[in-house]
C-alpha cells in the first residue's frame, strides 16, 4: 500500500521569476560531463506571518516591492529611525555560538555580509560586535541594539524557539533576529531592510529613509499548495516502493574505491518502501574492506526545490566514521576558470546535508573562491543544539535553488541562505544520495551503518 507521506516544505519569503537553464536530458553512465565521484566533505511558523508574495525580480524589469504588512513610506526629511531612535545610534550584535566544528565557520563572513547589505541600503555602516560564548546575555551592552541570535534576553523579545525563524522590534526599539542558524541572519537583515527601508533585495538601490515601528514577523512553513502558487510543479517523485532500484532513473555512482573503503551496488537495497544504503566491513566485489554506496539520478536538473526524507546513519564524527549525505554536483571541475558558482560552466557542489554526528547538521556550498582562485572554497554552515537524533529519527532535508539564492532547510526551518561568491549555479547538476566511507573508518569490524531514505521529490518552475 502506498505510504502516506507528509511533505514538509518551507516558506519562501521572496518570489522570483525563474531563469531557465539548458534543456534537461538524461545522462547515463560516466562520461566527460559526468565527473568521477569526489568527497562531499567540506575542506573545512504561524502567529503573524509575512505576506506570501513580497518582491518580484524580473530578468528584464526593475525590481518592484509588493505590499507588506507595513506599507513603506519614506520620511520627508530622509531620516532613518527605529521607534524614534536614530539608526546611527544603534550597534549590531552578532551572537556566534561555539560548536564542535566552529573552526570551519568564520564569523567574518557573516559580519561582512551584514555590513555590505547595510552600506548598500543607507550609504554607511553600523558598528558590529560579536558575542562569542554560550551564556545568555540578560543585560544590555549597548544603549540601542540590533541583535542577531538566540542568546539574548530582553523585554519584549519572545523566548528563544529553535523550531522557527522570526524577527521584530520591541516597544523600546530593540531589534531582534532569531534563528537556529547563524548563516540565516544576513538574509533576515535583507528582508528587514526590504520591508522597512524600502530596499528591494539585490536591487542595489539606496533607501530614501525609514521610520520603523514596533512589529513581529515569522517565517511560516510552506506546503505543496504554496509552492504551486509560486509557479512550482512536482516534476520528480520516488517513494522507493519497488523491489529494486530502477536503473532507468538511478545509477550507481563512483563504484570502486572511495576514501577509506569502497562504493558498491550491493550496498544499496529497497524494501518495505525505503531505500537503504548499508555500510559494513566485508570481503566483497572489490576485495576486503569497508563497503558503502552512492547513487545518482540519471536526469540532471537546473534549479528547483529538492527534498528528501532521511534517517541518517550513526556517525562518530568527521573522518572518524561513515556519514550520510544528500548533495548535488555540477559537471565541474571546480576551479577559477570553470566554477565560481553562477558565472562558470562548472557550477557548484551543493551539500544539502552531511551528517557528522547526533544533533549535528552540516550544509555547504563549494566552488572556486573567485577570480584568480586556484582552489575550491566552501561556505560551511553547522547547526547544533536542536536536540535531534538524526540517526534515530527521520528528518526532511531540502534545497530551494533559484537564480538568487541557495536556501537550505532542515525540517522546514531555513538554516542556510547564500549566493556564495559569484551567484547561484546556472547549469544542470546531478542529485546524489550517499553513505560516504571516510578517509579512515576506525570502527570495530562487526559494526554496521545504515542510511535510510523514505522519498526524494523535486519541484521546478
Amino acid at each position: 500500500m502506498k505510504k502516506l507521506i507528509c511533505l514538509t516544505l518551507s516558506l519562501l519569503l521572496l518570489s522570483f521569476s525563474f531563469v531557465s537553464c539548458a534543456e534537461q536530458t538524461p545522462r547515463e553512465g560516466e562520461d566527460s560531463s559526468s565527473p568521477a565521484s569526489v568527497s562531499s566533505e567540506p575542506a573545512e511558523t504561524e502567529s503573524e506571518s509575512l505576506p506570501e508574495s513580497e518582491t518580484e525580480t524580473h530578468a528584464t524589469e526593475e525590481p518592484v516591492i509588493s505590499k507588506y504588512e507595513y506599507e513603506y513610506v519614506p520620511p520627508e526629511d530622509g531620516s532613518f529611525t527605529i521607534c524614534g531612535v536614530p539608526l546611527s545610534e544603534y550597534t549590531q550584535v552578532l551572537y556566534f555560538p561555539q560548536t564542535q566544528d566552529n573552526s570551519f565557520m568564520n564569523h567574518i563572513t557573516y559580519k561582512n555580509r551584514l555590513a555590505e547589505t547595510t552600506a548598500s541600503a543607507i550609504g554607511s555602516e553600523l558598528e558590529i560586535k560579536v558575542a562569542r560564548n554560550e551564556k545568555m546575555f540578560t543585560e544590555k551592552r549597548y544603549e540601542h541594539e540590533i541583535l542577531f541570535g538566540t542568546g539574548f534576553v530582553r523585554d519584549g523579545i519572545p523566548e528563544p524557539d529553535l523550531s522557527k525563524t522570526y524577527y521584530g522590534v520591541t516597544a523600546d526599539g530593540t531589534v531582534y533576529f532569531c534563528s537556529p542558524a547563524v548563516a540565516v541572519f544576513p538574509y533576515l537583515w535583507e528582508l528587514f531592510l526590504e520591508e522597512f527601508f524600502g530596499v528591494p533585495v539585490k536591487s542595489g538601490q539606496p533607501s530614501a529613509g525609514c521610520a520603523v515601528p514596533e512589529c513581529y514577523r515569522e517565517l511560516k512553513l510552506m506546503d505543496g499548495a504554496s509552492l504551486e502558487s509560486q509557479g512550482y510543479s512536482l516534476v520528480f517523485e520516488d517513494n522507493f516502493e519497488a523491489d529494486e532500484l530502477d536503473l532507468n532513473v538511478w545509477r550507481h555512482r563512483g563504484l570502486g574505491q572511495e576514501g577509506g573503503g569502497f562504493n558498491a551496488a550491493s550496498s544499496v537495497t529497497l524494501a518495505d518502501g525505503f531505500l537503504t544504503i548499508r555500510g559494513d566491513y566485508r570481503d566483497g566485489e572489490y576485495g576486503e574492506g569497508w563497503y558503502a554506496g552512492q547513487i545518482a539520478l540519471t536526469q540532471w536538473y537546473c534549479r528547483g526545490y529538492f527534498e528528501a526524507r532521511i534517517r541518517c546513519s550513526t556517525c562518530l564524527g568527521r573522518n572518524k566514521d561513515m556519514w550520510s549525505a544528500f548533495w548535488i554536483q555540477g559537471p565541474g571541475p571546480y576551479n577559477a576558470e570553470t566554477s565560481q558558482g553562477g558565472i562558470g560552466p562548472g557550477g557548484a557542489e551543493i551539500d544539502i546535508m552531511e551528517n557528522f554526528g547526533t544533533d549535528h547538521f552540516t550544509s555547504c556550498i563549494h566552488c572556486a573562491w573567485g577570480e584568480g582562485a586556484g582552489e575550491v572554497g566552501g561556505e560551511v554552515n553547522v547547526v547544533t543544539g536542536l536536540g535531534n537524533a538524526y540517526d534515530e529519527e527521520f528528518h526532511t532535508y531540502a534545497l530551494l535553488w533559484d537564480e538568487t539564492y541557495y536556501r537550505i532547510y532542515l525540517d522546514g526551518i531555513l538554516v542556510q541562505c547564500t549566493d556564495h561568491k559569484a551567484g547561484t549555479s546556472a547549469v544542470e547538476e546531478q542529485v546524489v544520495l550517499e553513505l560516504v566511507p571516510g578517509s579512515t573508518v576506525p570502527l570495530d569490524l562487526s559494526e554496521t551503518r545504515e542510511m535510510v531514505v523514505d522519498y526524494l521529490k523535486i519541484w521546478q518552475k
